[in-house]
């Protein structure tokens, strides 16, 4: 869970924006919460969004689905958390929640609705005067195809592409990157507004100097995030296999750290059994904060082959270690890796693999990337630049940035509605 908020600062009285929320009711919607088995960063952002209205006064409620291990109700840090539902009976609990809170004449003030592949559709079931932010991180065409059997797939399709930019016409619309904002107007043909409202990362102190010295080990590759289909995992365990028969020179030094849960994770455990890389790929799971940043810190490279992301956190996160990542050129990615200077955008063959060819061909291009960045990186001088314009990229993405970011847009907003 996020580090604890004292109810000081609440409302802290150095934020132009506290005193405006102070007493106001928001709602933030988002399908899982930090707690669920299955959260990733988008959960870190809905709840950082939480915070910052929590931190400029007003009394946040968060709902979201529960999953097996979670109590219905939890208070945490000031912020009131409500479960229920699973994936897709999520959304119903919520509607008729909204539903009730409008006949009782409570709706809140503000509503944070996140469109995880499909969003609640709160504006038809709120006041006008309701304040609701639409969050996209990336859109979810391709995904559809991806993780659903085609009816319900083309279902997804639509809501997303037609039906949603209908009903979110009038409200304010927020993406994490320029590239998702590219995304929402070539595929769902989005004409209104869109304001960047990036994602922050949990930076390092580097008050001691020595803290700040190269850790990494020759050889030494870190994979960081869910364990999902989309992130492509499997094919960077893959592409080590294929370095480490290809390149002698890398054969005793070669390793993979891949760090993070999710659901994918005993076809990954197969693929390095298939392999025979047990003792070349350690699947660590979850980690502590600190336990991870050590693991970071032995990494000479980050590496994410992603097929797209709204963002890159785990980039950031990489950065603020001063380790450079190797990517695929793709949305998101291309945002958070600056390409020659805090890292390595490869081309990329194919948006979606969908063939053993087509995954062949990208493990191909991600082996020959680790290759030529792994040797870029064993000249100390060539490192020691890197790391340093990967750690001052890095610092300019804060949560305490982004949610007084948040802040000012709610507030210009309600200022819009009620003017």
């Amino acid at each position: 869970m996020p580090e604890r908020v004292s109810s000081a600062a609440r409302g802290a009285s150095d934020d132009p924006h506290a005193q405006q929320l102070r007493g106001l009711r928001a709602t933030v919607i988002n399908w899982r919460d930090l707690g669920h088995g299955l959260a990733g960063g988008s959960e870190r952002y809905a709840w950082e969004f939480a915070r910052g209205l929590d931190e400029g006064g007003a009394r946040v409620e968060f709902l979201t689905a529960r999953d097996s291990h979670q109590a219905a109700r939890e208070t945490i840090d000031g912020i009131s958390v409500r479960r229920g539902g699973g994936q897709f009976t999520f959304y119903a609990l919520v509607w008729l929640r909204l539903i009730l809170q409008r006949l009782r004449g409570r709706s809140p003030d503000i509503v944070f609705d996140a469109e995880n592949g499909i969003p609640v559709f709160s504006p038809l079931l709120l006041p006008r005067r309701t304040a609701v932010v639409l969050v996209m991180h990336h859109v979810h065409q391709e995904q559809f195809l991806t993780y659903f059997p085609r009816p319900l797939a083309h279902l997804g399709r639509w809501l997303e592409r037609w039906l949603m930019p209908r009903v979110y016409r009038n409200v304010k619309t927020v993406a994490v990157s320029d590239s998702t904002v590219r995304e929402m107007r070539v595929q769902l043909d989005w004409s209104r507004d869109v304001e960047i409202l990036a994602n922050g990362a949990d930076m390092p102190s580097f008050e001691q100097p020595a803290e700040i010295h190269d850790r990494s080990e020759p050889g030494r590759i870190t994979v960081l995030g869910r364990l999902a289909t989309h992130k492509r995992i499997d094919l960077v365990i893959r592409a080590v296999a294929q370095v480490r028969d290809r390149n002698p020179q890398l054969r005793e030094v070669l390793r993979l750290d891949v760090v993070g849960k999710g659901p994918v994770l005993d076809q990954l455990t197969a693929v390095v059994d298939e392999l025979g890389l047990q003792g070349v790929v350690a699947l660590h799971g979850y980690l502590d904060e600190q336990t991870k940043r050590d693991v970071i810190a032995k990494s000479r490279l980050h590496v994410c082959a992603s097929d797209a992301e709204g963002w890159g956190q785990v980039v950031i996160e990489a950065a603020g270690l001063g380790v450079p990542t190797l990517s695929r050129d793709v949305a998101g990615l291309r945002d958070s890796v600056r390409d020659g200077v805090t890292g390595w955008l490869v081309e990329n063959p194919v948006a979606v693999p969908t063939t053993s060819a087509q995954a062949k061909a990208l493990v191909d291009v991600l082996a020959e990337g680790v290759v030529a960045a792994l040797a870029e990186l064993d000249d100390p001088r060539r490192r020691e630049t890197m790391g340093a314009a990967a750690r001052q990229w890095a610092r300019g993405f804060t949560w305490a940035g982004m949610r007084s970011r948040a802040r000012q847009i709610v507030v210009d907003d309600l200022a819009h509605r009620r003017g």
